[in-house]
């Protein structure tokens, strides 16, 4: 067979579906709550958020482990709920049914574009439930996306 008679080999796809083939800060985060003793860790995000803390921690977040998610909805987004009183009610049910040492609040992409002051929130929120609460941003828009594993540890 010459080089003019040569047919091109055919071209094969895989098509992959899910986050196999991108990254999100929170999964640098999110496992720090396995290494923290007596640690709560709530992600404030969107459903995506979910599927992606759900897919690095390998673990269903209905199965009651040290970490939740506190999922964002549109009145949330459109800022015609009240961050406080949403975030206290959150918390003070942790406190009630884990009593947790601290909890953490990771940050994520929609609550720093929707500038949710998270940092500002939480020492009110610490001072009237009386657990320490650290703030840790997981949203890729920073310089690092290890900048919120940096801040827990």
């Amino acid at each position: 067979m010459t080089l003019a008679q040569t047919q091109p080999q055919a071209l094969e796809f895989d098509c992959d579906t899910g986050n196999y083939h991108t990254f999100c800060p929170i999964s640098c985060v999110a496992w720090l709550y396995q290494k923290i003793e007596d640690s709560f860790f709530l992600v404030i995000g969107t459903k995506t958020c979910g599927y992606f803390l759900q897919n690095a921690m390998g673990v269903m977040i209905f199965a009651e482990p040290r970490y939740a998610m506190a999922e964002l909805e549109e009145a949330d987004i459109s800022a015609q709920l009240n961050d406080y009183e949403e975030l206290k009610r959150l918390c003070e049910g942790i406190k009630r049914d884990r009593n947790p040492s601290v909890i953490v609040w990771i940050g994520t992409c929609t609550t720093e574009i929707i500038k949710m002051d998270l940092e500002g929130l939480a020492p009110r929120l610490e001072a009237e439930i009386g657990i320490p609460i650290v703030v840790a941003r997981a949203n890729g828009l920073d310089y690092a996306f290890t900048q919120g594993e940096d801040t827990v540890l």
